[in-house]
């Protein structure tokens, strides 16, 4: 069957693993969630789900410095070549194996991927459907573990990489003469980055242990440090027939990042010479180099950080903590949060529109309510009072009030205006709650459990107790009011869908039997035909 229905966005998640990119206009950040990839608009305060995705979960995203081609990479090392700003899909390639870093060059004529202990430097693709757009330069194969990192040279035309192996390695793109690749030691951990100085007159590496390495580029006894990229180096004294000078990397200084955890990612800004190390316990820092110099520290989640970016200028700072699905935008110099989302970091079970589509409230195992702006992507509020899984969520007609049932026996209801708890609806006996209703004029709610097989009746004022339906033989699947508000519709895995007058006792309860267990319900919007889905995947319509 053929829908003109679109798809628009995606909530619940904000990241799920992988880095997250800052678009050159630094004023959004595209992150991975799953297999598609979200921007985020922090000027607008808008998110958009772009409508590819990938085969598997993405692993890596690079964006060009133009902003116009993005590279999305999953798990499998499938790429995807994407025209950013028409959000189309231009090519299909495999790299062939688990990709741990892949960039842009600054110029934007090459990218490099880090291929398990390789790195392949290709020829950027250009922005129309071609038969071939990924064409390889060279692959460079050096290092003795999985290179960590590949960060390029202001000029493009060096790159350093960082490995698993305690080295880091700098390479040119194409062959220079008086140039030898350079393997910079004396790291007792694995490298995760490093980066080129802007002036290029540094490198500076950091390891797991917090350890961090200036590193100059100077001629061999000779005291006074050069610009890196300018070969061969004559010196005045030096005559053509005599062999040309040697020139050595050395580590200037060593510096110590003093905190009891592991550094798991971290980042570098050339535009304000900022370094930002994250943590396996959720601290980040920010350093100013060449001096380390530190500006501030902050515990911003309680599990390890796995990616962090830096905006072009330099001014905004984001986070992604992929065990708990969170995503922070962070200003550094005010201090504040430009952006602060995470979603359910267990699986979703239920989910609501608003009567007026404005909110989605989405609950999860995670003991969790969100609602969600439809216009924004954006949550704007979480509650956290449940104790167990939420199994089903519900708005009142005019959209006030949100209601929750939970498997640790209550359902509650909160208030969207206050951002409150206002009432708590209970049970006589301890039971779990799986399905929920309440009628079109807001004063009835009803409840299903899974234990004892009755749906349970309360008034939305008093949050007292009006009574019990009992009859059906199995757990109560879900609950529905019929939109004029006189009858209830509940269904049961006993096979049956019953009709029950909760305002009138003495009328007998019409019972539906289907052939398999009813899953779900849902009236047409003027009450005539009742829907029912059953678990041998039919669809049952009644009049």
């Amino acid at each position: 069957m053929k829908t003109d229905f679109k798809f628009s966005n995606l909530c619940g998640t904000v990241y799920r693993k992988g880095n997250v990119v800052f678009t050159p206009d630094g004023n959004s950040i595209i992150s991975p969630v799953g297999n598609r990839v979200t921007v985020f608009d922090l000027v607008n305060n808008k998110s958009e789900t772009l409508p590819f995705e990938n085969k598997r979960d993405i692993r890596r995203l690079a964006l060009s410095p133009n902003g116009n081609l993005l590279l999305s990479v999953d798990e499998l090392g499938q790429t995807l070549l994407v025209n950013f700003r028409k959000r189309t899909v231009l090519h299909y390639f495999n790299l062939k194996d688990k990709v741990r870093d892949i960039v842009f060059s600054p110029d934007g004529r090459y990218f490099a991927a880090a291929l398990g202990r390789n790195v392949q430097v290709w020829h950027s693709p250009g922005y129309v459907r071609e038969f071939a757009p990924f064409v390889l330069h060279r692959t460079y194969a050096a290092h003795y573990d999985d290179v960590t990192s590949v960060s390029w040279s202001p000029d493009s035309r060096f790159f350093v990489t960082a490995g698993k192996d305690m080295v880091a390695k700098v390479f040119s793109v194409d062959p220079i003469e008086g140039f030898v690749p350079a393997t910079l030691t004396g790291h007792r951990h694995a490298v995760v980055s490093a980066w080129f100085a802007r002036d290029m007159r540094a490198v500076y590496t950091v390891s797991a242990d917090g350890a961090v390495c200036v590193r100059r580029f100077r001629l061999q006894g000779v005291d006074e440090n050069l610009t890196f990229g300018e070969f061969p180096i004559v010196t005045s004294d030096s005559d053509d027939d005599e062999e040309k000078p040697r020139t050595i990397w050395y580590t200037e200084s060593r510096h110590y990042a003093q905190q009891s955890a592991r550094v798991h990612s971290a980042a570098f800004n050339w535009a304000t010479n900022l370094m930002v190390l994250g943590f396996t316990n959720g601290v980040f820092g920010i350093w100013e180099m060449p001096d380390f110099n530190l500006v501030h520290t902050l515990s911003i989640s309680r599990k390890q950080i796995n990616t962090i970016a830096i905006n072009p200028t330099g001014e905004w700072l984001a986070f992604g903590a992929a065990k708990l699905g969170q995503l922070l935008v962070w200003e550094w110099q005010s201090e504040t949060y430009v952006l602060k989302q995470q979603g359910h970091f267990y699986d979703m079970s239920c989910v609501a529109y608003s009567g007026d589509g404005q909110y989605v409230a989405t609950g999860g195992d995670d003991a969790k309510l969100k609602v969600w702006n439809a216009l924004s992507g954006f949550c704007f509020i979480t509650f956290s009072e449940h104790t167990s899984s939420v199994t089903a969520v519900q708005f009142t007609k005019g959209s006030q009030v949100v209601l929750s049932a939970s498997l640790d026996g209550t359902v509650r209801a909160y208030d969207l205006v206050r951002y409150r708890n206002f009432r708590v609806f209970t049970s006589p006996t301890p039971v779990q709650f799986t399905s929920l209703a309440v009628d079109p004029s807001g004063e009835i709610v009803c409840a299903g459990c899974q234990d004892s097989f009755e749906i349970y009746v309360w008034s939305m004022q008093t949050g007292k107790l009006l009574d019990v339906l009992s009859g059906h033989e199995g757990p109560i699947s879900a609950l529905a009011f019929r939109p004029d508000g006189l009858s209830l519709a509940s269904s049961s895995w006993d096979k049956s869908v019953r009709f029950w007058d909760v305002f009138d006792r003495t009328k007998v309860v019409e019972r539906m039997e289907h052939s398999h267990e009813v899953l779900a319900l849902a009236y047409r919007p003027d009450g005539k035909e009742l829907c029912a889905s059953t678990i041998d995947g039919q669809i049952h319509f009644w009049d």
